[in-house]
């Protein structure tokens, strides 16, 4: 067995990037932008039939591809990225450059407009060049400037070369980044005392509440756009979800979730969608043919897939209720549900307990596929070491008596 085979074969679930020219497999990871707790075996000057000897790269874990991986191709225009599931290989793709790069390489031309001193970098090239990458150039759209390799090389060696929303994303990336921002931001609430829980729409006392509602700064929206934009990048990469025209945010807070969303999608992946949402009140005045109840709905056609988002799910009543509204639109397709927080309590309210929880009806009853980027058995099992011993003994309680799952 050769050193390829054996090192792909030890493989569960990952990522090997084959064929690197030797000596660039450094180069490689730093433009693979991968999270420094991420198990990574390199392999250096390796036996090649094609190259003589190359450079390896493995990466254990579940990761998203972003178009932006594309980029390794300056350094390694001969790379093969295989995605790697249940021992075998899924998928084997080469790595091929882009004909487009937006908002990573900077104009040389220091009047273009793209350089503007009170405006983000937004420089845009096509890439042109042949076969051989040292012949690689950049062409801006903008003032028609040319980067030629050797200055793209040598930005991407600098400390001042960034790559935002690029490279690879772990969904236990995901998870941590969303996770702090809640704790961060206070958007992840305690009671101020054991007798003082939150009393939620249900009637049931909560030893704790999530509040999205409480993420209103930049950084925090950052966050929100960056964790949503690659959970959903991520689930239609592994196929759990289909590819969609609209993503509709339940009103109140999961219109801007929406809107996030589908600004990081465009903006970190290249996907266009349109938003929708839901009105309170049904509208009364102006055009009330196209969005009455549905705001963005003039846009529909019909037999569109719909993506809904949410903040939390508790009981499941208002993602019915969302459900049932959607079929105002006519014929369409519902690919899924992504929220922030499952609570993984059962339906009902404080005094009738159903035996089910929310994402089980949707699922066995609605054929609704529900997936969270966060659970409160995950935050509970990082939290609890924070927690005094009343405290604690409250969660516990409560989802002995309300929960799909047990917290001791």
């Amino acid at each position: 067995m050769s050193e390829k085979q054996l090192l792909v074969s030890k493989i569960e679930n990952g990522i090997v990037i084959d064929h690197i020219p030797a000596g660039k497999a450094f180069l490689v990871l730093r433009l693979l932008k991968l999270d420094p707790t991420a198990r990574t075996l390199i392999a250096q000057n390796v036996d090649s039939k094609s190259l003589n000897t190359k450079d390896l790269i493995k990466i254990e874990g579940t990761y998203l591809t972003s178009k932006e991986i594309d980029l390794i191709a300056f350094v390694a225009p001969s790379a093969t990225l295989n995605i790697v599931e249940n021992w075998g290989v899924k998928e084997k793709r080469l790595v091929q450059l882009p004909i487009l790069i937006e908002g990573i390489f900077k104009c040389p031309n220091p009047l273009c407009p793209t350089n503007s001193k009170y405006t983000p970098p937004r420089g845009q090239f096509n890439v042109e060049g042949g076969i051989n990458v040292e012949a690689l150039k950049l062409h801006c759209t903008y003032c028609g400037s040319i980067l030629y390799y050797g200055s793209i090389l040598e930005y991407i060696n600098s400390d001042a070369f960034t790559l935002e929303g690029g490279g690879l994303v772990s969904k236990e990336k995901i998870e941590q980044v969303f996770l702090d921002t809640l704790i961060k931001k206070g958007a992840l609430r305690l009671p101020p005392s054991p007798e003082e829980p939150f009393i939620l729409k249900s009637g049931r006392p909560s030893p704790y509440f999530v509040n999205l509602g409480a993420l209103t700064d930049g950084e925090s929206l950052t966050s929100l756009k960056w964790a949503f934009a690659s959970y959903i990048a991520l689930l239609m990469e592994q196929g759990a979800i289909e590819d969609f025209d609209y993503i509709f945010g339940p009103s109140y807070k999961g219109i801007s979730l929406a809107t996030l969303t589908c600004e990081g999608l465009k903006e970190l992946y290249g996907m266009d969608k349109r938003y929708m949402y839901d009105r309170k009140e049904e509208k009364a005045y102006g055009d009330i043919s196209a969005d009455r109840v549905i705001v963005g709905a003039g846009y529909f056609k019909q037999g569109q897939r719909i993506l809904v988002v949410d903040d939390t799910i508790t009981t499941g009543s208002t993602k019915v209720e969302t459900i049932e509204k959607l079929h105002l639109l006519g014929k369409h397709q519902v690919v899924g549900l992504v929220i922030a927080v499952d609570r993984q309590e059962r339906m009902g309210d404080a005094e009738n307990i159903a035996k089910r929880g929310p994402v089980e009806y949707l699922e066995d009853e609605l054929g609704l596929k529900v997936f969270s980027i966060e659970n409160i058995k995950t935050i509970f099992d990082l939290i609890k070491g924070s927690l005094d011993d009343e405290m604690r003994r409250l969660w516990v309680e409560y989802y002995d008596k309300y929960g799909t799952i047990s917290l001791e």
